[in-house]
């Protein structure tokens, strides 16, 4: 198999949507790789300092002995916290920008027949869109939560659709949550299932950049809780905090083209739209 005849449009078994999942990104590496470096690290890096900084001020708080505020203002966490999760949302919000305008392209165009400044242009328009998305879907999902867990679980799947649907059919926000719950009817375990599965292998992926993070918190919280005169590396903290940040960022590559996959799966099931156009095809050569 070659990119060129790479078919997204397909009806896809469990085993299917993981191999295709990864073979999509096999076949374009190089370009979302591109892609992803040119747009999204660059807020990886910001979400990556920030978080050091909060991890600096934090480290430091406990080595005084009294709680966040010893030395650094209470605001001064509150304001680190709140742009750490806003550098994050926008990277992540970016990265799923990219990747669905990327595999909308592929879709329309074919591979090879555009460029990832193209993917680009595009995806900007679409942005502010995604972000209302994002922030709505997360709202609806919380108070999923606080009405019921089970009502929380089944909502977030079904929400995980709404940006493939509202970019890849050119819907408005409110028609694309109301038609992720059309389309995933009958198949919600199985998207779960798939969702759950792949949410573990890039928390795993996720964790290995972490951990030099995690374990230099570690150490620096037990020596200066066993009277240590340690005092802990801005610089260390902020450097392994954007390997964090940027890793973060490159993995959501995975996750966001298996939800593009299962998007793939489930309008095909429902719609037969690559089905159609191979009998229009046959029609037109008779």
């Amino acid at each position: 198999m070659t990119t060129e005849n790479f078919r997204l449009e397909k009806v896809r078994d469990f085993g299917l949507l993981f191999s295709d999942t990864f073979l999509f990104i096999k076949y374009n590496f190089k370009n979302l790789l591109k892609g992803m470096l040119y747009y999204v690290v660059p807020f990886g890096l910001l979400h990556g300092v920030v978080m050091g900084l909060l991890q600096y001020e934090t480290l430091l708080s406990i080595g005084n002995g009294s709680g966040i505020g010893a030395n650094y203002s209470s605001s001064t966490v509150i304001y680190s916290t709140i742009a750490s999760y806003f550098f994050m949302l926008v990277s992540y919000s970016v990265a799923i920008a990219f990747i669905t305008q990327y595999i909308k392209l592929y879709r329309d165009k074919g591979a090879n027949n555009f460029e990832v400044n193209e993917v680009g242009k595009s995806m900007l328009n679409n942005i502010p869109k995604i972000l209302g998305a994002i922030i709505l879907s997360g709202i609806i999902v919380v108070l999923g939560f606080i009405i019921l867990i089970i009502p929380g679980i089944y909502i977030a799947v079904c929400i995980s659709l709404v940006v493939p649907i509202i970019i890849f059919e050119d819907e408005t926000v409110g028609n694309g949550i109301s038609a992720c719950f059309n389309l995933i009817k009958n198949n919600w375990w199985n998207t779960f299932a798939f969702l759950f599965v792949i949410g573990l292998i890039s928390s795993a992926l996720n964790f290995v950049f972490q951990l030099p993070s995690t374990i230099y918190q570690l150490m620096s919280t037990i020596f200066m809780a066993s009277g240590d005169a340690m005092t802990p590396s801005k610089s260390l903290l902020i450097l392994f905090s954007i390997i964090q940040g940027i890793g973060y960022a490159l993995i959501q590559v995975l996750p966001l083209t298996a939800i593009a996959m299962q998007y793939f799966n489930l309008i095909e099931r429902r719609q037969s739209p690559a089905l159609l156009k191979d009998l229009e095809s046959v029609g037109n050569n008779e």
